[in-house]
């Protein structure tokens, strides 16, 4: 099992005054294969790259996906699309094989029915196709996941990326996001297998919605039922499923975890990671 970690699930570190670096040498130690870096502070520029790049080299880390939050809804698209270009750049300095953005993060209750979705579509696919025609000139590959709510589950996900119509093209299989459209990992990995380049690993709480609303840190799918982030380990997916479905078909990508669960990420995330690697052990 190759390991990574996604960085930003060192936010509580980052808050007590961790750099980037400091990152780096934090994911070396809890024996990560490899981290997942987006746009800090710390690497906002060309130069912030070159610096993150040498230190990984120094440091014997890889980085495994480059990954970072866009919202196509954004009145200036074009805007939107230079900013992406610019990140292309800052992964290409970091030797990242992948480049992964988001593309309508909602997880608010607006624009999210299907008559939204066919609406947006042909107006976020020719902004996507011009970032992937920019990355590839760069030998750098796009991939695309499950999230948000208007480009989530597994039908809305095919119908964009048939529409993307894009050979070089890569899923990102996030194991959490697919709950917020009421499916489950396991779906989303079954069909999707022969795409999967790349895995984003979360666990979430999950209660029905026929109840009352559980309170703070709580989300609301798509139907109307609770998420929470959690542990890995500790909440509703399947992870020896889903892990075993990945080996059936040969996956030799990285897992990285990605941690947001209000417990101590000091305490929590080790747990997370010892969790995921023996689940992916039992899932033989």
């Amino acid at each position: 099992m190759k390991t990574s970690v996604f960085l930003c699930s060192y936010g509580s570190y980052y808050a007590k005054g961790m750099t980037l670096l400091e990152s780096v040498d934090l994911a070396v130690k809890q024996g990560f294969d490899a981290i997942e870096p987006y746009p800090t502070k710390e690497l906002a520029t060309l130069e912030d790259a070159r610096r993150l790049a040498d230190y990984c080299r120094e440091r014997g880390i890889p980085v495994s996906c480059f990954s970072m939050g866009c919202d196509l809804l954004a009145p200036d698209i074009a805007s939107s699309v230079e900013r992406l270009k610019h990140y292309i750049d800052i992964a290409v300095l970091l030797r990242s094989p992948y480049f992964h953005h988001t593309l309508i993060p909602h997880l608010k209750p607006l624009r999210f029915g299907q008559a939204d979705f066919e609406q947006l579509l042909p107006q976020i696919v020719p902004a996507v196709r011009e970032v992937c025609d920019y990355a590839s000139e760069r030998g750098i590959r796009c991939v695309y996941e499950d999230q948000g709510f208007v480009f989530n589950g597994v039908e809305r996900f095919s119908r964009f990326l048939a529409e993307l119509d894009r050979e070089d093209v890569g899923v990102v299989a996030d194991l959490g996001n697919i709950m917020f459209a009421d499916e489950t990992p396991e779906q989303f990995v079954g069909r999707f297998s022969n795409e999967i380049v790349h895995v984003h690993v979360k666990d979430y709480l999950l209660k029905s919605g026929s109840g009352a609303h559980p309170g703070p840190g709580w989300h609301v799918t798509r139907s109307g039922n609770f998420l929470r982030d959690t542990a890995i380990g500790h909440g509703a997916i399947q992870f020896q499923q889903v892990f075993r479905i990945l080996r059936t078909i040969g996956y030799d990508g990285y897992f990285s975890a990605e941690y947001d669960a209000p417990e101590p990420t000091d305490k929590w995330l080790p747990i997370s990671i010892d969790n995921m690697k023996r689940y992916y052990e039992l899932a033989q």
